[in-house]
């Protein structure tokens, strides 16, 4: 093992300890905490800093060993939107800097998660003169590509700095270091692919099978996993299947949502299910835990992820450790999470009857599906949290040893 240090994990929108699958939390806080737990075995200390958002909230101990920690900060009102928060960078700054010197106890290096933390990071180490390595997670501009208007424009220039100023620059995907080489100008040799893993003693196909959702002794049992949010694209699914019905199919597929609102509250997925007239073929549950979603997707025939773009994909990943096949948007780290036409399918575009076309052959040919389920164990296997942790901690060392030198 080389020399330890302290990272300081930056993540102040939402807590790693936070379930997937509800408000801001997703992607990015599996990969905070999977991440974390390889820093952490590997003898690392990492400090997680967040905002406090209830009145339970406080400091939790990771690692005794280590002295790893998640520190909530209380910056702030406990209940505030994520677009409030931009105003409160420099505060939660200055209590990040007093928590590092008082727990940090080897050379430290920024991780900061997001634009907001980005920010975050570039305010603390004006005083605690430390390298930022960032990951960006999703991209203001490239939102905007494929959804005009949906981030604004101070955004977009807080994140072109945010490059301009870390030492490095993580993307999960060639594809996405491509984005952020265009959108922000960094520079590319400033840019380090790290590829998320999976937890494959969670994920995969020999353990429980459970379907959560209505039963259906010979239709296809489509999941879908993740926030109901329009960016995340369930309400395509719900179109997909209003096609179908029209198209005089006998054997609707019967979709499964698990996860909860998040962002506009208008975004009702129940009432759109009733108003298209596909209720009977929809079921929805809360969110829930790794091991229950594991058991979730060996139970489903296919996995769905109709979003707008991802800058991975995690629960592609998963799902196909699990041995589900994955029908996606053909769309950012989802042409990188999924091996078209061999671990699953990449559907263009969003529009409604291309998703229709996508689940007839789920209908009409299980045998390929299934086929597709098979060679995703093998495809998810280039892909863990430790081989992750490897090439980070090289990236931490390159960076602190080039900012003392």
């Amino acid at each position: 093992m080389g020399t330890q240090l302290t990272i300081v994990m930056i993540s102040m929108h939402t807590s790693p300890l936070a379930r997937p699958g509800q408000g801001d939390a997703g992607g990015l806080n599996v990969y905070i905490r999977n991440l974390t737990e390889g820093l952490i075995r590997a003898g690392h200390q990492v400090l997680s800093f967040t905002r406090k958002t209830a009145a339970t909230d406080h400091i939790v101990e990771l690692d005794q060993v280590t002295g790893s920690k998640v520190i909530p900060l209380s910056v702030g009102r406990l209940s505030l939107p994520k677009e409030a928060l931009d105003q409160l960078t420099a505060q939660f700054a200055d209590d990040l800097v007093r928590g590092v010197e008082q727990y940090a106890k080897h050379p430290v290096v920024l991780h900061s998660h997001y634009w907001l933390s980005g920010m975050v990071a570039h305010q603390a180490t004006l005083q605690l003169n430390a390298p930022i390595v960032h990951t960006m997670h999703t991209l203001g501009a490239t939102k905007n590509s494929s959804a005009p208007g949906t981030e604004p424009p101070y955004r977009i220039e807080r994140e072109a700095f945010i490059c301009a100023q870390a030492q490095v620059v993580t993307a999960n995907t060639l594809v996405e270091k491509q984005e952020l080489i265009h959108h922000t100008r960094v520079a590319p040799q400033r840019v380090e692919i790290v590829h998320p893993g999976v937890d494959h003693e969670i994920f995969h196909p020999n353990g429980a099978s459970v379907w959560p959702g209505r039963v259906a002794d010979t239709a296809p049992r489509i999941l879908f996993a993740g926030r109901q949010q329009r960016y995340k694209g369930p309400h395509v699914l719900l179109q997909a299947l209003a096609t179908l019905r029209d198209r005089g199919f006998h054997t609707l597929p019967v979709v499964h949502f698990t996860g909860a609102v998040s962002g506009s509250s208008d975004y009702d997925l129940h009432a759109k299910a009733h108003l298209l007239g596909v209720a009977p073929w929809c079921s929805f549950s809360a969110p829930v835990n790794p091991e229950k979603l594991a058991s979730y997707m060996r139970a489903a025939d296919v996995v769905v992820m109709p979003s707008v773009t991802e800058s991975f994909g995690l629960v592609a990943v998963e799902a196909q450790a699990c041995g589900t096949p994955v029908l996606a948007h053909k769309a950012g780290g989802l042409t990188t999470a999924v091996a078209d036409g061999f671990s699953g399918q990449l559907v263009d575009s969003l529009d409604a009857v291309a998703w229709a076309d996508a689940l007839e052959t789920v209908v009409e040919d299980p045998q390929r599906w299934r086929d597709y389920g098979v060679a995703g164990v093998h495809h998810s296997a280039q892909f863990s949290w430790s081989a992750m942790a490897e090439r980070m901690v090289e990236i931490y060392s390159s960076s602190v040893t080039a900012s003392t030198s």
